[in-house]
């Protein structure tokens, strides 16, 4: 099992809300959490593939396609905070990004010198 440090901004910790799987390459996953960031990892490298830019919102789910080429992940509210914090004039989105092979390899992935947020075997 892992144990996930990866969903942080600056000191501020957030929730991994959901890890989906890639179909055909076993080791390849993503992680959507409550920072509103998605990160594709590599379980066997131990490696951030990618990071996605933030959309300010939570995100609680993720999944790629039958293929592998998309990952569709959803932003909304997730009552994390109560219903004191929500707020209907935002509406909830769905996003579709089309995975290319270069996001996918360990090899050409460019991170960030910057502590990576590496999952943890417990």
């Amino acid at each position: 099992s892992f144990d996930f440090q990866c969903h942080r901004v600056g000191k501020d910790v957030f929730s991994v809300n959901h890890i989906s799987f890639h179909p055909t390459k076993g080791s390849i996953f993503a992680t959507v959490g409550g920072d509103g960031i998605v990160n594709i990892w590599d379980m066997d490298s131990k490696q951030r593939l990618k990071g996605f830019p933030s959309v300010n919102r939570t995100i609680p789910c993720a999944a790629f396609s039958s293929q592998g080429d998309i990952l569709a992940y959803a932003s909304s509210y997730d009552w994390s905070k109560g219903s004191s914090f929500y707020a209907p004039g935002h509406p909830n989105e769905i996003y579709l990004h089309r995975v290319t092979d270069k996001e996918l390899n360990p090899s050409s992935s460019k991170q960030s010198k910057e502590k990576p947020c590496l999952p943890r075997r417990k």
